[in-house]
């Protein structure tokens, strides 16, 4: 924790790094759950080379997709609506920061290398492991140390001793304890807060040198074990010390996630492959071609020594009952998902919202459910094939990933209708996700190989459980939030109706 003393020291400092006004515009809208395409565009599109890159990343080999990505809206729809906040954000910071010059003790050159290289070593350990969110990852790894360039000028001379040994984490953690008593991660939680940053995003910095802290069932334990394994993976390719640890490595990975020795080879591979798209993507050079494969061969040699005691105690961890239990969970999450979307399938939903009405019951909290569908969705497979219309669902799937929270679950129901189910969520929340989604579908335009774009829009049903209405099951729950899609179809389509106002109809009639 920060001392009063180096709090109002770093606040009086002047030349401070802060977030430029672009990048205070995207951090509103990473706090605002009203946030919708039409308005993280319009941000965007003050700053032209921050779209240049959003474009980039979008057709780059991290979203490979058979058609290229030509316009911001159609990469919106790609990459989602908050992972482009995350990447945007991470850009105007880069585009600010990237260029700050400090005392002369910080080698800024190499700092911003070491954040780069972890960034993308995010992104591919997101993929391994299947962590969600993986832009806002890459967005915590980017910006994790921003702490030692606050540091830098607030306490000049401060890392002046430390010369090459900066890249490694303990030595400048040394340091920062030496002479300070605290070290740069509370220092980057602290100005994240100041900053307004998204709370996970703050959380997860501080903790970041001290990620076992964290129990790993929080929300944020396997977020902040990411963020500390690529800062490993980071500092194990630029150490040019010679005394490059990957048995240590390899211990991290295995604790953190289960990743054996083979496994990390692979994950180190696949990095290097991503350095030059990086590298294209942020338009610098963070490590040559030579220096990296040097580096992967002596991973690689290193983790394939069978006498390493390291290696060995990992190995003998590894039981083949525990090996049986992850081949069993894998398969357990691969039945849970639609092939196609990557959403979750019936089964799963059905399992869920159970377990959600019962929570819902016990504790006496809402539970609310949105029952959507594509509006004359055959007529698209008919006119433009199966094939199409099967790249409209997956784009349906990220459209409604994109609008929802994390703690939602958004399921394909069959053929092209959704459910979303939203616990400890009252109507008015629920109405103004639904609308917000109604709204992405309106604006979304896919490409259909002709000279228009198509629009596909969504009709949704609502109906919330607990929150002035009780329903007995959940199939009268499902049931009402199908009969308030009903309604939405025979009003127009292109909405969102709730079934109170499908209810209220009733009894009037009546």
């Amino acid at each position: 924790m920060l001392t009063p003393e180096l709090r109002k020291r770093i606040e009086s400092c002047n030349n401070l790094p802060s977030p430029p006004g672009v990048a205070t515009k995207i951090i509103r809208l990473a706090n605002d759950p009203e946030a919708d395409m039409a308005r993280i565009a319009e941000v965007l599109a003050l700053d032209p080379a921050i779209t240049a890159k959003i474009l980039r990343i979008a057709n780059s080999p991290m979203y490979a997709r058979q058609r290229k990505t030509e316009n911001l809206r159609q990469a919106l729809m790609v990459i989602g609506l908050n992972a482009t906040i995350s990447l945007a954000l991470s850009f105007s910071l880069l585009k600010s920061w990237g260029k700050e010059n400090g005392t002369g003790g910080l080698d800024y050159p190499l700092y911003w290398r070491r954040a780069l290289l972890s960034a993308t070593a995010s992104h591919v350990l997101a993929r391994v492991i299947a962590v969600k969110d993986s832009e806002e990852l890459f967005l915590a790894c980017l910006i994790q140390d921003i702490g030692m360039m606050a540091l830098d000028r607030a306490v000049p001379g401060l890392y002046g001793e430390i010369g090459p040994s900066q890249v490694r984490q303990a030595a400048v953690i040394k340091r920062e304890q030496d002479e300070l008593g605290v070290d740069h991660a509370a220092v980057s939680g602290w100005l994240l807060d100041r900053w307004q940053f998204p709370e996970r995003t703050q959380q997860v910095v501080a903790a970041s040198h001290e990620p076992e802290k964290v129990p790993k069932q929080s929300p944020h334990g396997v977020f902040v074990r990411c963020v500390a394994l690529a800062s490993a993976i980071a500092e194990s390719f630029l150490d040019s010390s010679g005394d490059r640890d990957f048995v240590a490595l390899a211990e991290q990975a295995a604790r953190y996630f289960d990743i054996d020795k083979e496994g990390l080879g692979e994950l180190l591979a696949e990095i290097r492959n991503m350095i030059p798209d990086a590298e294209s993507i942020f338009e610098t050079e963070i490590l040559s071609t030579a220096h990296s494969d040097e580096i992967l061969d002596e991973a690689r040699d290193a983790l394939m020594l069978r006498n390493l005691q390291a290696l060995q105690a990992v190995d003998t961890l590894k039981s083949s009952t525990e090996s049986l239990e992850q081949r069993t969970k894998r398969l357990e999450e691969s039945n849970k998902r639609d092939p196609l979307t990557n959403l979750f399938n019936r089964a799963y939903l059905d399992e869920f919202m159970r377990d959600a009405f019962s929570a819902s019951e016990a504790h006496n909290t809402p539970l609310s459910v949105a029952f959507a569908d594509l509006d004359k969705f055959k007529s698209v497979n008919d006119t433009y094939g199966h094939a199409m219309g099967d790249q409209i669902l997956v784009t349906t799937a990220n459209i409604l990933r994109a609008n929802v929270r994390a703690a939602d679950v958004v399921a394909r129901y069959g053929g092209e209708e959704f459910i979303l189910v939203f616990p400890n969520t009252e109507y008015p929340l629920l109405k103004t996700i639904c609308e917000r989604i109604v709204r992405a579908f309106r604006e979304a335009r896919h490409d259909v190989g002709t000279r228009r774009d198509l629009n596909v829009t969504i009709s949704i049903g609502m109906a919330t459980h607990n929150d002035g209405r009780k329903f007995r099951s959940v199939d009268e729950l499902l049931k009402a939030a199908d009969k308030a899609l009903y309604t939405a179809k025979l009003q127009g389509r292109n909405r969102s109706v709730p079934f109170d106002l499908v209810a209220n109809s009733q009894l009037a009639y009546m």
